[in-house]
């Protein structure tokens, strides 16, 4: 079974989580840390980890809020109790109760045998570029990448459409693009992102494509971005 790569987070006001990363990293797993909300983001997309450990004093904190949001949106983010008890690990684990995959991830977890064993679930089923999560009520929801139709702005919010369902997100598309980090999704206007493998045909004249029985428009400014996405015979 692999080991995930993950990136604890370490503030100063945070108390739980002490001696954890020791603990981690002697379980053979690849730990980094970082301190404040900049050198938070930076770690994250220099080192793409795929989980994030999260203290729960953090969650009342401003300068957290928008990092948290890009930062789950993007691969599993287990949360740790204020009470979290860092001692060894039991020799019979056997009565901690995990999800049962790491598409669900419920939080806060107060043990280190429960966040072991869903750190060892989140290695197995493995995380990458192809998908991400967005939070639903206290769950977060894995979204495989090649779902997502399109993208459209709602007021302060980004509406992800698949499709089936929508999937509302408080994050620009600029952080979007940045969380899915792949050529398939171009930018076609302020409001709108689509997903290139989705779209049925562009209508050059009237300066819109169809994706998923919808007209997206396709503004001046971004016209050229997608023409140069675009393998043309």
């Amino acid at each position: 079974m692999s080991k995930a790569k993950v990136l604890f987070i370490t503030p100063a006001i945070a108390k739980s989580g002490h001696g954890v990363s020791q603990v981690l990293t002697d379980l053979g797993y690849e730990v980094s840390s970082a301190s404040t909300p900049e050198e938070t983001v930076l770690t994250a997309m220099e080192l793409d980890p795929q989980v994030i450990i999260w203290p729960d004093a953090l969650n009342g904190e401003n300068a957290w809020s928008r990092v948290k949001n890009i930062l789950e949106s993007k691969n599993p983010l287990i949360s740790l109790a204020n009470d979290f008890n860092a001692a060894a690990l039991e020799d019979d684990a056997a009565a901690v109760q995990t999800n049962e995959t790491p598409g669900a991830v419920n939080v806060p977890l107060a043990t280190m045998n429960a966040l072991v064993e869903q750190l060892e679930q989140i290695g197995a089923h493995g995380t990458g570029n192809h998908q991400f999560y967005t939070k639903v009520g206290n769950k977060l929801r894995r979204i495989e990448l090649d779902e997502i139709r399109y993208i459209q702005v709602e007021g302060k919010y980004s509406a992800i459409q698949l499709e089936s369902r929508q999937y509302h997100v408080k994050a620009s598309l600029k952080d979007l693009l940045l969380i899915l980090a792949s050529d398939e999704f171009v930018r076609v206007s302020r409001n709108f992102v689509v997903n290139l493998k989705h779209i049925d045909h562009i209508d050059v004249y009237q300066s819109t494509v169809h994706v998923a029985g919808e007209d997206v428009p396709v503004s001046r400014t971004y016209k050229d971005n997608l023409m140069k996405n675009v393998r043309l015979l």
